[in-house]
């Protein structure tokens, strides 16, 4: 019996060193295809780092018309303003030499990778399941290889969610509270607490640790307001280039997007590890590993695959 305990914890520990394998190849991948073959199609041309160019335009507004248009895309800047500190240091460098921009990618593709290494070696540590550890890291590979693709900022929401959790599971709420409002940048990260009270990780009474930081740091929209509706307005704005079956689809897109899934997947695992009955852990499994298959299948084919092969 020892020797078959010894073998699964051997097994188990050897888990987070394949998936960082996984991370790193698809890193490095991405690099080669950067470096190597930039134009190996007029779609990967316009579509690679995307998301990192448009960040960068949206710095370019600076702090105090943060919310304007950008001329690189129609979705206007929708980040919470607190991501201006946050992404600064990246941001300087090329502010300062606009030619260091590719210097900036490669060093979210690393920040990137860095980050998520460390989740996945200290995930074991926290979340105990072998089933929910696998659900956790395949989702997280489907998440960062499309965050890293268009280089977003997803695998810092993960980063963030995950430490505020390490630390709520140590006592530490104001540090778990500071990180999760940190992590709400981007509105998304909200979800979170409902998971925590759902799961009953937390108290009513708690929300206290999570909400205080939040209104601190959202002070800025109560005095300048016309400041949080640009901000609103810019959440709302349709793009229409993203077309699907129903109205809310182009909306959806924007909100829960496949790269979401790096900290979708962190949210599912705390929900199945705090479940204590294994029949109804099971059930949930199945279940909400289903429904978001689906759901990211349909969103992906009908606002994305279809109206590219069709355009």
């Amino acid at each position: 019996m020892s020797n078959q305990t010894t073998e699964l914890k051997k097994q188990k520990s050897l888990i987070p060193i394949y998936f960082i394998s996984f991370f790193t190849i698809i890193t490095i991948i991405l690099i080669f295809i950067r470096i190597f073959f930039p134009g190996i199609s007029e779609w990967v041309n316009e579509t690679k780092d995307i998301d990192f160019k448009i960040l960068i335009e949206g710095m370019n507004n600076g702090l105090v018309n943060f919310y304007d248009p950008i001329s690189i895309s129609d979705w206007p800047p929708y980040y919470l303003y607190f991501w201006y500190f946050l992404f600064f240091p990246i941001y300087l460098p090329i502010y300062l030499d606009p030619n260091n921009l590719i210097i900036g990618i490669y060093i979210w593709d690393l920040i990137r990778l860095g980050l998520t290494i460390i989740i996945v070696r200290e995930a074991p540590k926290v979340y105990k399941e072998k089933k929910d550890l696998l659900i956790f890291y395949i989702l997280s590979i489907v998440g960062f290889t499309i965050d890293a693709y268009y280089n977003n900022v997803n695998f810092l929401i993960l980063f963030l969610l995950f430490y505020s959790y390490f630390f709520l599971e140590r006592g530490n709420k104001w540090i778990s509270g500071i990180l999760f409002t940190f992590a709400t940048f981007k509105i998304t990260a909200l979800l979170y607490l409902p998971v925590l009270l759902i799961v009953r990780k937390i108290k009513w009474k708690d929300l206290i640790y999570y909400m205080i930081p939040f209104i601190i740091i959202c002070i800025p929209y109560i005095i300048f307001p016309n400041y949080f509706l640009q901000m609103f307005n810019n959440w709302l704005t349709p793009d229409g280039q993203i077309q699907g079956l129903l109205i809310f689809d182009s909306i959806m897109w924007k909100a829960l997007q496949p790269s979401h899934l790096m900290f979708i997947g962190l949210l599912l695992i705390i929900f199945l590890e705090n479940l204590k009955n294994e029949d109804r852990k099971n059930l949930y499994r199945i279940i909400f590993v289903s429904i978001i298959t689906i759901y990211y299948i349909y969103l992906t084919t009908i606002v994305f695959i279809i109206p590219v092969i069709l355009g």
